[in-house]
């Protein structure tokens, strides 16, 4: 085994090998003995496909024809872009932005064409709920749910059901189609602070007598889903950890109480994280010690049975009958969606990808915990380089990839990821860091971002990645930092207030915080308020916390990757802080790809972005990429 310079192992994983055969599976859904989900294909320019596994013969089929893309634009973020029930199936789709009956493959548009963007679909008995967001008039747009007749007659956008919030979640429906659930949140809120749980009988006239279920000042509640005995389950954290809860004809009882998080915070309006089975029992997902765990919850006794299964990923949650499907990710495997009974065993029904990675070049991710300049804990996972064809020269320690994801509420998994073996294989060692502020360490956890962004998060990353070289892991000297959204944020920030790291890519990253307050979609219009403070009482905080002031502090070259229709960190952002960086005299690198919204979908943009941003890691660290 050759000793290569880190960085520049030969690697399986190509630019191209992460794009050409790996799918992206999501919103898992079950319709009796068929499994729905669906998957995202660079390939096809980024499209997401709608595709379904057919019980009775084991084949897997598209079931909507090339070129539809499934996908939803409510909250930008979209979510929810079908529902299927009996056999009915019925898809939101983009460009168009309208919700079609899906019929022998062929679509049959039911709402108008215009200013509706609808997500969160669910289908009942000759009808199907829709978050409907209204963007018609001038002005922010409105939220509403609406109901929607199959047989068309939707001409005015549909039949509005609930309004006067400033955001609606998607709808639960019972199974008799008779009583409805939704969660509603109002500015500033997003749905991890402050939301409320509403329930309705729903009627040919519309739902009557909306009464409220659960939610308070500082208590977030989500993902209401009816059970077959007809009670309401819905995760709430007014214990600090989002924990179930079950709303019956006698009131709302806790189903368990556990110092763990069994739901992921709300940013796309089709998420399913628990599912209530036919026999009174739920099927759950939490974490502990940075990995995923899946279990059986049994109200009766409040206690959850963890499940013997390989995987630390688990997520889309469903149940039908005796059986349950979801999608799992293990240490050394992609994500996969499988089925069966409840204990297992499981079918694998749709791998990411094809042909798996060779374990041989799988680093394994640890848990990896450290304290901050303040005294707090915090939390990731490392990986480090991992390769049977190349060692580092003797006595040279690796460089170090800090990845930051975006959110900031989201959370990074321990499962395998192409996107971290691409540098692992290639002689990196990575931090994956789940700052404060990420989803899985209860509500304080998340809470430590408040009027802290920029602050607390950035200390987290940089204390990380010194706690790594201090423990003689890394070399300390060749740190590099890459994120996106927030996470690219978190990129300028550290280069701008630390000299910790030699290079920073942000992937459509907030360079100037004002702007964004006045430049973003309606979703996260207000979020920072919360994060920063309200604007423009705050603004001295927000002009200290932008990277764009302070050029003169930048360390180390940067590369920035930017979408040119991404709405919610719109281009401007990278583009004025590339042109600031440059009139000042600093190294910096700015790629604009025009047809890339918020978060690379085509494989063009993906392969290259990451060759751009391997061969910038090369010039920093004086490597030559194999």
């Amino acid at each position: 085994m050759p000793d290569l310079p880190f960085g520049s192992w030969p690697s399986p994983l190509s630019p191209a090998a992460l794009t050409a055969a790996t799918r992206m599976l999501d919103e898992v859904r079950v319709d009796g003995a068929d499994t729905y989900w669906l998957e995202s294909r660079p390939w096809e320019a980024g499209r997401v496909a709608l595709v379904r596994h057919v019980g009775a013969t084991g084949e897997v089929e598209d079931v909507v024809g090339e070129g539809v893309n499934v996908r939803s634009r409510v909250h930008e973020y979209g979510g929810g872009a079908y529902a299927v029930r009996s056999g009915v199936v019925v898809v939101a789709t983009i460009p168009d932005l309208r919700v079609h009956v899906v019929e022998d493959g062929e679509l049959r548009a039911i709402t108008p064409e215009g200013g509706f963007r609808y997500g969160g679909l669910v289908l009942g008995d000759g009808f199907v709920l829709a978050v409907r967001e209204d963007h018609s008039t001038d002005g922010e747009p409105v939220n509403t749910l609406v109901q929607l007749t199959l047989d068309g007659g939707n001409d005015d956008g549909g039949r509005v059901i609930w309004q006067g919030t400033d955001f609606v979640s998607r709808a639960a429906l019972s199974e008799d189609g008779t009583e409805v659930a939704v969660v509603t949140w109002d500015h500033p809120n997003l749905p991890w602070d402050t939301t409320t749980l509403r329930r309705a009988t729903l009627t040919d006239a519309g739902p009557l007598d909306w009464s409220v279920v659960a939610g308070d000042d500082e208590v977030s509640v989500g993902q209401p889903r009816f059970a077959p005995d007809g009670s309401l389950w819905f995760a709430s954290d007014d214990s600090g950890w989002w924990n179930l809860k079950r709303h019956t004809g006698s009131g709302t009882q806790a189903l368990h109480s556990v110092e763990a998080d069994l739901m992921t915070p709300q940013w796309v309006l089709g998420m399913s994280d628990h599912a209530p089975l036919d026999d009174g029992r739920g099927l759950v997902h939490w974490w502990a010690d940075e990995a995923g765990h899946l279990g059986v919850l049994d109200p009766r006794s409040g206690s959850i049975t963890e499940l013997d299964v390989d995987g630390v990923q688990f997520d889309h949650l469903q149940a039908t009958g005796d059986e349950v499907a979801f999608r799992v990710g293990t240490l050394s495997e992609l994500p996969v969606i499988v089925r069966g009974p409840v204990d297992g065993p499981w079918t694998p029904l749709r791998r990411s990808r094809d042909e798996g990675l060779d374990p041989a070049y799988a680093s394994t991710a640890q848990p990896w915990t450290w304290t901050n300049s303040e005294g707090l804990e915090a939390h990731g996972v490392f990986l480090p380089p991992t390769s049977p064809d190349a060692t580092g020269p003797e006595g040279e320690l690796p460089p170090l990839l800090v990845l930051v994801h975006g959110g900031p509420t989201a959370r990074t998994e321990a499962g395998l990821q192409l996107g971290r073996a691409f540098w692992t294989t290639r002689g990196f060692a990575v931090l994956d860091v789940n700052y404060s502020g990420s989803t899985g360490y209860g509500r304080d956890y998340r809470n430590r971002l408040r009027g802290q962004w920029g602050v607390v998060d950035n200390d987290d990353i940089v204390t990380g990645a010194r706690s790594l070289a201090e423990a003689g892991l890394v070399d300390g000297a060749r740190l590099a930092i890459r994120g996106g959204s927030a996470g690219g944020y978190a990129v300028l920030r550290a280069l701008t207030t630390s000299d910790a790291f030699a290079a920073g890519t942000s992937y459509f990253g907030v360079a100037d915080l004002e702007a964004l307050a006045s430049d973003t979609h309606k979703f996260e219009s207000r979020y920072l308020d919360q994060m920063v403070g309200p604007y423009p009482e705050a603004k001295e905080t927000y002009v200290d916390r932008s990277p764009i002031h302070h050029l003169d502090s930048v360390h180390g070259a940067v590369l920035l990757l930017q979408g040119g229709i991404d709405e919610v960190v719109p281009p401007a952002q990278a583009e004025t802080m590339a042109a600031a960086m440059r009139a000042a005299g600093q190294e910096v690198d700015l790629v604009l790809y025009p047809d890339e919204g918020h978060g690379f979908r085509a494989a063009s943009a993906i392969e290259d972005s990451l060759g751009r941003e391997l061969a910038f890691y090369g010039r920093v660290f004086g490597f030559t990429p194999a």
